[in-house]
């Protein structure tokens, strides 16, 4: 190993000029050595979501940018860019070193391509993934059978709270209110109208997040047949337990004359009353308001054990069309 000496000597001025130049040139390699991958790193050109990131679909939204000397010849300004081989670029926002682009509405989740393309040929792609929506967790509806006409759908939501919410039945169009009843769980309401008719068709809610929308339906599909001339109670439920004076509530076309004929029973014998006989009990009847909705009282002389009823209940229309019975089970 050579020793190392501890003392430079220089002969000469001439030499003392040379020693400081070659030492100033040592520096100033070393310093440019530095400053090059400063000057390579300062161009970037950034991509949002990043290769291979996962994202929420309530947040996505894709940006590119471009910095550095790169960004004299990568104009984003005349860029194109791809979503899923789909043309949005009429739908971002951008400047030459700067795009944007957020959809209308959330893509399915799952992997997503992207692609943006230079107006001189430069094309970079990157993948990321769209995760599955967390906004809506559930949506049921409580139609166990066919509906006829003025029954009621309720249809439950259980979401993130504080949005708007409404649903859809069907393919159609429209869309019915929700109320937040309390937070993240909403509630809507859909009257059978006359006319109606949806054969196995979903019930899909929907959330509310700015300009885009969520979407879930329930599992279960649902047929109201509108066609269908029925009356619908209100109140009490069937099977349910009532004084021996109760009041009949129910709706059914407006005008409509409602005759219910019941029969009394201690032998659990549930089989429905003929509605064309008043064998079992006298027939009593009523008349729909002009909403379609009446009110009629029933009840016994006394409470005996075991005792039930079981009432067979129609209505005949304005133009004498007569519906279908409907059979109710009470016990006092």
């Amino acid at each position: 190993m050579c020793p190392i000496p501890s003392k430079v000597t220089v002969s000469s001025k001439a030499n003392l000029k040379r020693v400081r130049v070659s030492y100033f040139f040592l520096f100033s390699l070393l310093l440019l050595g530095y400053c090059l991958p400063t000057v390579a790193e300062s161009t970037s050109l950034s991509l949002s979501p990043a290769e291979g990131a996962k994202v929420r679909p309530d947040e996505l939204t894709v940006t590119v940018s471009i910095s550095g000397p790169l960004a004299e010849t990568l104009k984003l300004g005349t860029a194109k860019l791809f979503i899923d081989s789909e043309d949005v670029t009429a739908f971002c926002l951008r400047t030459d070193t700067f795009l944007s682009y957020r959809p209308y509405t959330p893509p399915p989740h799952g992997t997503i391509d992207a692609r943006i393309e230079f107006a001189n040929g430069v094309v970079r792609e990157w993948t990321f993934e769209v995760l599955a929506s967390q906004l809506i967790q559930s949506v049921t509806h409580s139609a166990t059978e066919s509906l006829g006409e003025f029954e009621e759908l309720t249809v439950t939501m259980i979401g993130a709270p504080s949005l708007a919410a409404t649903y859809t039945l069907g393919e159609r169009d429209a869309e019915y209110p929700m109320m937040e009843i309390s937070p993240g769980l909403y509630l809507g309401t859909y009257l059978v109208r006359p006319g109606d008719y949806y054969l196995d068709e979903p019930v899909t809610g929907l959330l509310h997040v700015r300009s885009r929308v969520e979407k879930k339906s329930a599992e279960q599909v649902v047929t109201l047949f509108g066609h269908l001339f029925k009356v619908t109670i209100i109140s009490p439920e069937s099977g349910s337990q009532v004084p021996t004076n109760f009041l009949l509530k129910g709706r059914t076309r407006p005008g409509s004359k409602i005759s219910i004929v019941p029969k009394l029973s201690f032998q659990g014998n549930t089989r429905a009353p003929n509605t064309r006989s008043s064998k079992g009990g006298g027939n009593f009847e009523t008349t729909a308001d002009d909403k379609g909705f009446f009110e009629v009282t029933y009840g016994v002389p006394m409470k005996l054990p075991n005792l039930a009823v079981v009432l067979s209940v129609f209505a005949v229309a304005p133009d004498g069309e007569r519906s279908v019975p409907v059979i109710l089970r009470y016990r006092f």
